[in-house]
């Protein structure tokens, strides 16, 4: 498994949603939005367009929006609910950290040659984890109904406009999100095949410009940082929404393999849609943790 896809699977655990290896948008768009419509690929979120914006609006990008797009009119009540995600470390279960003085990290700015050295331990082969250094902005639609239906009429035109625009995409692929944890400085680490007690150390330093650096000894684990002197979050670390995906329920399987003929091309069973929320929090390493 790739290291970001295990970087995905082990924090879901914490039930914050999809985990993004590469939260920063790189220059494809300003930053991730309740709205947005797009895949994840190697650990970063694609954004194609946003169903809650005009078709004209400047934010909808270069690709356009799908043929006969309508947007999402959630009315005039407010309808997203805004909190913070706490700085910190945000950890797998099978991920420790010690700060080498406590339990306590420090978190005020430093002089030009301080520096916090925390170190994370992984008790399993697999594990994660997430530094933020400061409070991240959390957002979430409220009436997610809404979202479910408009997905469930719009989810085929979003597919045409996936090959019309050689998107590397399935339908299940495609993301509605219907919520984000942005944030301005992180560093994150995964575990992949490791030992036990494999220890990934980390120095980080807060500065008075509110920004934040970080330091990584020679690693042989995946391992990923940026700080940045903007302090804007635009950087989104969680994505949260409803995917869609065909499916035959069991008993039009079970009536078409029972009359299915060949030469009768009418006979085939038509599939429904069916949401999947994003993410689809698996049970992570459950044998592994009975035994360890």
């Amino acid at each position: 498994m790739a290291y970001y896809d295990v970087y995905r699977e082990q924090l879901a655990s914490l039930y914050y949603g999809h985990a993004l290896w590469e939260p920063n948008p790189a220059g494809l768009y300003d930053q991730v939005r309740i709205g947005d419509v797009g895949y994840v690929r190697q650990g970063h979120f694609l954004r194609m367009f946003n169903a809650l914006l005009p078709a004209n609006h400047p934010m909808q990008g270069g690709y356009g929006v799908p043929p006969d797009f309508v947007p999402l009119n959630m009315g005039e009540f407010g309808n997203i609910r805004t909190l913070h995600l706490p700085r910190g470390d945000h950890c797998s279960s099978a991920v420790v950290r010690d700060s080498g003085t406590g339990s306590q990290i420090h978190w005020q700015a430093a002089g030009p040659d301080e520096g916090t050295h925390v170190s994370f331990k992984c008790r399993r082969n697999k594990g994660a984890f997430l530094l933020l250094p400061f409070n991240g902005h959390r957002e979430d639609a409220i009436r997610t109904k809404a979202f479910e239906t408009y997905i469930r009429k719009h989810c085929d035109s979003w597919l045409e406009f996936v090959f019309a625009n050689n998107f590397d995409a399935k339908l299940e692929d495609i993301v509605l999100v219907t919520g984000c944890d942005r944030t301005s400085s992180w560093a994150m680490a995964a575990f992949v095949n490791c030992p036990w007690d494999t220890e990934i150390p980390i120095t980080f330093q807060i500065t008075r410009n509110a920004s934040a650096r970080f330091q990584w000894p020679a690693t042989g684990q995946p391992h990923n940082s940026e700080p940045n002197e903007n302090t804007e979050m635009t950087h989104c670390v969680f994505i949260r929404g409803f995917r869609a995906k065909r499916i035959l329920p069991f008993y039009t399987k079970m009536k078409a393999f029972a009359e299915h003929r060949p030469d009768d091309p009418d006979n085939e069973p038509e599939p429904s849609i069916e949401l999947v929320r994003e993410p689809d929090v698996p049970e992570v390493d459950t044998l592994a943790f009975q035994h360890s």
